[in-house]
């Protein structure tokens, strides 16, 4: 795929960052005993404001910010990628992976600095830099391995690692089955990834959500806490985690306001965005500001 584009870019090589698996026990593990990052939202309360997206972001999916706070967003079937203005309500650039556009099945995106990482479902990667509105930008490409194991589905940046986290949706491997696992690869190691840096028993995690389709669709790290949270589409919830893999807590979210919950991020002021796909109607982002 690459060959049809102008050069391609070449990320540096160095060791990829171990990162052994993390069993936790679920609810009422020790390391589980501190503080909430989803307690400080209200989602039954009414969200500090909807957003009715353009149609051109209908399939809109993952959801980033870069550390000034701008936010990203990203097309589910071509390697678009957007700037949003929640305050302004307007899409203030868009630019791509390729001339065409890099088709795929695009499951999250990560900014780091001037670099815009995606992923698509099977753990592949597309690395290249952010462009200006309206230009096609070279990338590269590399598999994680994480395909083999997982279909992923969310994509998140953790900044003490250098390296990327990948949200497990559904298991390949027969020993991840029952489990919520969350995988780590280094983009500078860019060796592939064998096993989760994170896997929990579901079990108890189903019995609290109380919804027996919790199957990750987006992954957000807290850079204050360094918890985790994992979206949950069907599900209509979010699952904080530790970095030890300890739950914290889990949060519902109203299906008035979220048909298909697919991206998650933090805002300037800590608002969380999560972003809906229109799912028939239309494509939404939604913004609970902290109560707490």
């Amino acid at each position: 795929m690459r060959g049809r584009h102008d050069r391609v870019l070449t990320l540096a090589a160095a060791t990829m960052l171990a990162a052994a698996p993390i069993a936790g026990s679920g609810f009422g593990d020790a390391s589980a005993q501190t503080s909430s990052v989803l307690a400080r939202y209200d989602f039954e309360a009414a969200p500090a404001f909807r957003w009715k997206l353009p149609r051109a972001l209908d399939e809109i999916s993952g959801l980033a910010t870069d550390s000034s706070g701008r936010l990203f967003a990203h097309d589910d079937e071509r390697a678009i990628i957007y700037e949003l203005d929640p305050a302004a309500r307007r899409i203030v650039k868009r630019f791509a992976f390729g001339r065409p556009a890099v088709r795929g099945d695009f499951e999250g995106i990560a900014v780091v600095d001037d670099r815009v990482f995606l992923t698509t479902s099977d753990g592949v990667v597309y690395a290249g830099r952010e462009g200006r509105d309206g230009e096609s930008v070279s990338f590269a490409s590399h598999a994680t391995g994480i395909g083999r194991r997982c279909e992923v589905e969310g994509l998140s940046w953790d900044e003490g690692a250098q390296s990327l986290r990948f949200a497990c949706k559904v298991p390949r491997a027969e020993g991840l089955r029952g489990q919520l696992a969350v995988f780590e690869w280094s983009p500078v190691g860019i060796r592939p990834s064998d096993a989760p840096s994170i896997s929990i028993p579901l079990a108890p995690i189903v019995q609290r959500v109380g919804h027996s389709a919790v199957y990750p669709s987006e992954l957000l790290r807290d850079p204050s806490t360094g918890h985790l949270l994992l979206l949950a589409a069907r599900a209509r919830a979010i699952i904080e985690i530790t970095a030890a893999g300890a739950v914290v807590d889990v949060a519902r979210l109203r299906a008035g306001l979220h048909r298909q919950a697919e991206g998650l991020a933090f805002g300037r002021d800590g608002t969380l965005l999560v972003s809906d796909e229109a799912d028939g109607a239309r494509a939404t982002l939604t913004g609970y500001r902290p109560v707490r």
